[in-house]
């Protein structure tokens, strides 16, 4: 799916980054040649009809036939393998979060500037443990958070590939143009329905995000500290509407820690703790079970955790009867 997926990004990426239009324009008897960069431009001349502006037209034309033929192969083999995906019901993503993360892809802003962090997160923690939460788990919610990544640890690229003018809530208005800034929040945008997209980053993020990003993300939580820590995921998985879905999620060791941390958060709301606590214990079992060689719950892991987020590990392995090993993956004999 993953294979599939980026192929089809690719080709969409190679796509958008020809002009979007390239024609001749008659004035005065004579032909000029004009480019449109984007569908919204007036367009500019770039010369009179001559060899050289000829020669440019055709092959323009020529890559454009041939980005838009490689397109659509790479549309119908991804096609064939949501069919699959869909056929084996593996976990499945909501449309809405869905639709967000596939343009951030294709925008080149996920994983190398947003992470996904929540219960949107759980999905591709499925993925990589080959099971399924208990019901209830990872249930669909009306917000989507995401956590701003550049310059950390889990930042998969370097600066300069990410594509100008991209940003989050340019992303967001390709989506639905309804999004606007939420002027009481301003690390939140909401859509038409009330739909949230909230910013966090953490303390030592702020200084790297771009001057024309118009959120102001929230800067109260130290905590998102935790998130950048370790080895991020990242799955490809299907949404409901039978659309790609790529997600990137915090190690899941240090998601579940905070999900625990949260349960017991005094400003967070009693309403949210519950699931919070449910969540993270989960989410421990999970690794504890079917990751214990690509996140190790070993000694080396838990010397690194801070107090408050070690305190918890510990009440949870005392419970489960866990004691972390000296090695990461354990004896294969």
């Amino acid at each position: 799916m993953a294979q599939r997926h980026d192929a089809w990004v690719n080709a969409i990426r190679n796509l958008e980054s020809l002009p979007a239009s390239m024609y001749w324009v008659t004035k005065d008897g004579r032909d000029y040649l004009t480019v449109k960069q984007e569908p919204g431009d007036q367009g500019k001349s770039q010369g009179a009809r001559s060899s050289k502006t000829e020669e440019r037209y055709a092959a323009y034309q020529q890559d454009r036939s041939a980005a838009q033929a490689v397109l659509a192969d790479t549309e119908l083999a991804l096609f064939d393998t949501i069919r699959s995906y869909r056929g084996h019901r593996l976990p499945m993503a909501t449309n809405r979060p869905a639709g967000i993360l596939r343009e951030l892809d294709i925008q080149g802003l996920l994983g190398t500037d947003l992470l996904v962090v929540g219960t949107n997160a759980f999905a591709a923690y499925e993925i990589e443990a080959g099971a399924r939460f208990a019901a209830g788990i990872a249930d669909e919610t009306d917000d989507f958070d995401l956590s701003w990544c550049r310059g950390s640890r889990v930042s998969l690229s370097k600066a300069n590939d990410r594509p100008i003018g991209s940003s989050l809530m340019r992303v967001l208005k390709v989506v639905d143009s309804s999004f606007t800034i939420n002027k009481g929040k301003r690390y939140q945008a909401l859509d038409r329905t009330g739909y949230e997209v909230e910013l966090l980053a953490a303390p030592s993020m702020f200084r790297t995000l771009p001057e024309n990003e118009v959120f102001e993300p929230l800067p109260v939580f130290q905590e998102q500290e935790w998130l950048l820590q370790g080895r991020a995921v990242r799955h490809v998985v299907v949404s409901r509407d039978l659309k790609t879905c790529p997600i990137y999620a915090p190690d899941p060791r240090w998601m579940a820690l905070h999900k625990l941390w949260l349960s017991e958060k005094p400003e967070r709301k009693s309403t949210k703790r519950p699931k919070d606590r449910k969540q993270g214990e989960a989410l421990l079992d999970l690794i504890k079970d079917r990751m214990p060689i690509s996140y190790p719950l070993n000694i080396d892991f838990v010397l690194d955790l801070p107090e408050e987020l070690r305190t918890l590990f510990d009440a949870w392995a005392s419970s489960h009867g866990f004691v972390p090993g000296k090695e990461d993956g354990g004896s294969l004999r």
